[in-house]
């Protein structure tokens, strides 16, 4: 594994951002630091353990999520409606991957 200077990690997290419409950057720009002990600012801690955003798939998920792998996953012949196209959309497009055959 290589290791990234200080700088290389910085222009990473900018090529990252760049991808983002300009409220989203500010937004996600809190999210993102770079990982040095020797610098103050990296002592702080980066903004987490927020509201989720909707449309943005996040690790947490949603009801709808959970509901569809636990409840509604056994269940074939009737359609899924899904209250987002990104996160839990993606959940609404196929059944469960250990029900297919």
């Amino acid at each position: 594994m290589t290791t990234l200077t200080r700088e290389e990690t910085e222009a990473l997290i900018q090529e990252v951002l760049e991808v983002y419409p300009e409220k989203a950057q500010k937004d996600r720009a809190k999210h993102l630091a770079v990982n040095d002990h020797t610098v103050e600012q990296s002592k702080k801690c980066i903004t987490s353990n927020r509201k989720s955003l909707p449309g943005v798939m996040t690790i947490r998920g949603c009801a709808y999520a959970g509901s569809k792998g636990v409840v509604w996953g056994p269940v074939k012949d009737m359609i899924h409606i899904s209250h987002g196209p990104v996160g839990c959309g993606q959940y609404s497009r196929a059944g469960r991957r250990n029900y297919y055959v």
